[in-house]
């Protein structure tokens, strides 16, 4: 009589802990590795939403700018120069097909100015042009089945400028004005990057910058750049 209570106490525990072991086994996707995840977060370190660091250089090319920034007219001809940019972002969104970006941009780009048309002065004038661009952008990422990643981004904020003219004809220590400010810019961009590791990429891209210095005058540059991004 005791063996048989005892059996009715151990069936429904057996039953109990069988039912648990079948609500614990992975079952389909899951079974297979594959667990789910908040929308905003991938497996991928690359996709994840955290902290980056970008830099990148290249060559830009500024249009003929038109100016009065040393109160009168003048034009100058730039030469080809090059551009350093560093940018410090945030991935804030990430889904399977898109990832949003914030960043802040900054760097260097010089050019020369192989003429200047400066009025009532009969001797050639040259000069330097430099730009420190202080920028914040929104990326757009495209997320695809490969390594390769396209972007589009649009930026806005500042672009400190510094303009030095020289003209060695004049006198014996020759003519020399140089000319710092802050124009209101914006910036667009598009490329590709390529995921080399997960927390590293590689790419290829093209920037366009607008400066408004005033007078209905716009400052416009081109950059042709490689980048470098590390995830953190």
């Amino acid at each position: 009589m005791k063996q048989s209570t005892g059996l009715k106490f151990r069936i429904p525990a057996v039953c109990v802990a069988a039912a648990v072991l079948a609500l614990m086994k992975p079952t389909g996707a899951v079974a297979q590795g594959y667990y789910p995840r908040p929308f905003y977060y991938y497996s991928e370190p690359e996709h994840e939403v955290g902290f980056y660091l970008g830099a990148d250089l290249g060559a830009d090319f500024m249009q003929r700018v038109q100016t009065t920034r040393f109160g009168f007219g003048t034009a100058f001809t730039p030469r080809a120069g090059t551009r350093f940019g560093i940018e410090p972002g945030f991935n804030f969104l990430s889904t399977p097909y898109l990832t949003l970006a914030g960043e802040f941009e900054t760097g260097v780009s010089y050019n020369y100015l192989s003429g200047v048309n400066v009025p009532a002065v009969p001797y050639a004038v040259h000069g330097d042009y430099y730009q420190v661009p202080l920028l914040g952008n929104l990326i757009l990422k495209l997320k695809t089945d490969s390594i390769v990643e396209p972007y589009v981004g649009i930026g806005g904020g500042g672009d400190y400028s510094s303009v030095t003219l020289r003209n060695y004809g004049y006198g014996y220590y020759g003519y020399r004005t140089s000319s710092d400010e802050v124009d209101p810019a914006v910036q667009g961009m598009i490329g590709v990057r390529f995921h080399v590791s997960p927390w590293s990429e590689v790419g290829v891209g093209y920037k366009y910058l607008a400066a408004f210095n005033g007078g209905g005058n716009v400052i416009n540059t081109h950059t042709a750049q490689a980048s470098f991004t590390v995830n953190f």
